[in-house]
């Protein structure tokens, strides 16, 4: 199956040999006779979800304060009146959505607290992707023991930006994650600049849009080795530009997210479309440049693997993703483009879409 494969180095000749839905080996060099036009990459990784919304998709059109400000934003509004059942079967549907367009794992940022978290595990229960559920306290004057105790329950804390939060609190909650060996992410410099050293000294394992900050706070941030996710589709549906170009040449590493369930849904093919699309203002992204951001530094913002390897191994989740054209990257994050996901496999079984 398939004629290329995408590894960190680029695109090289390959394929995978499948057997009664299993894949039994991958291989370099040119494809067997009548394989498929398809690109055999690491799966998707949705490194910034909200999916604890996708019940109100779409959502009605308004600035960043109006539509997901919390307390009072109408995404805010909108989780006080559904009901669990309604928020669950919202959260599952774009679960689904995910595992059937290649996305092998998501990062999302759970608001209600508790209750959302357990909501979340619901919907991705039986699901053929991985739920990194990070949670976020109801109240903001809990205490170190209880942050403890809660983000016992969850992969982490995924904070709204600064200006939400009492200072002793982010703190507290970013030592209580990291005494869990877990992860603390927070959003930043979305629509106004934020000061990167109040930023930088919660020590986040990775930084959500910095989409208003200056050339020096990106230099920054890249100096601390702090990934930053964008999200493209969400960021034009604001009016906002993602300036991924002007990130990667700060030297920060970049991955993507799909966002808020309630603007977009979450498929990361979609999104890798838009970022091609959105950048082309600052120079554009060269196609392997941009599936990178979708795929190995995904997996860096996940921790999944620390040294990113350029090989593809037969145990791996992988998507296959089927191309037409004489340039089959191009075609993958072509806005016009005809490519498609075809197949997932997920720990060496594969799964035809």
């Amino acid at each position: 199956m398939g004629r290329w494969l995408f590894t960190q180095e680029g695109l090289v000749d390959g394929y995978i040999l499948v057997e009664d839905g299993e894949v039994v080996e991958v291989c370099r060099g040119t494809a067997p006779e009548g394989s498929n036009k398809a690109v055999i990459m690491h799966a998707f990784v949705n490194a910034h979800t909200h999916i604890g919304d996708s019940f109100a998709y779409p959502a009605p059109r308004g600035t960043v304060e109006e539509i997901v400000a919390p307390p009072n934003g109408y995404k805010h509004r909108m989780l006080r009146t559904a009901s669990r059942q309604q928020k669950v079967a919202g959260m599952r549907d774009s679960v689904s959505v995910m595992a059937n367009t290649g996305t092998s794992a998501f990062i999302d940022f759970r608001e209600e607290g508790a209750e959302g978290i357990q909501a979340a595990k619901e919907s991705a229960d039986h699901m053929p992707v991985t739920a990194v559920l990070l949670g976020r306290p109801v109240h903001a004057n809990a205490s170190s023991e209880a942050l403890a105790d809660f983000v016992s329950l969850c992969d982490g804390f995924g904070m709204s930006s600064l200006r939400d939060w009492p200072r002793d609190f982010l703190e507290r909650a970013s030592k209580a994650a990291k005494g869990k060996g877990r992860l603390f992410g927070i959003h930043a410099s979305e629509v106004v600049r934020e000061d990167v050293d109040s930023i930088l000294d919660l020590k986040p394992d990775f930084i959500v849009h910095m989409t208003a900050a200056s050339d020096d706070d990106l230099r920054a941030v890249a100096e601390a080795h702090v990934p930053v996710v964008v999200c493209p589709r969400s960021n034009e549906f604001f009016g906002i530009d993602p300036r991924i170009p002007l990130l990667l040449n700060a030297g920060v590493e970049v991955a993507l997210g799909t966002d808020n369930g309630m603007i977009c849904r979450p498929d990361m093919l979609e999104e890798l479309r838009a970022a091609c699309r959105l950048s082309l203002s600052h120079g554009g992204l060269a196609p392997a440049d941009a599936i990178r951001l979708a795929t190995h530094s995904g997996r860096k913002v996940l921790n999944a693997v620390r040294d990113i390897t350029t090989e593809i191994r037969r145990t791996d989740d992988l998507v296959v993703v089927e191309t037409q054209g004489a340039d089959p990257l191009e075609e993958v994050v072509s806005a016009t483009g005809s490519a498609r996901v075809s197949a997932v496999s997920r720990g060496g079984r594969l799964r035809r879409i």
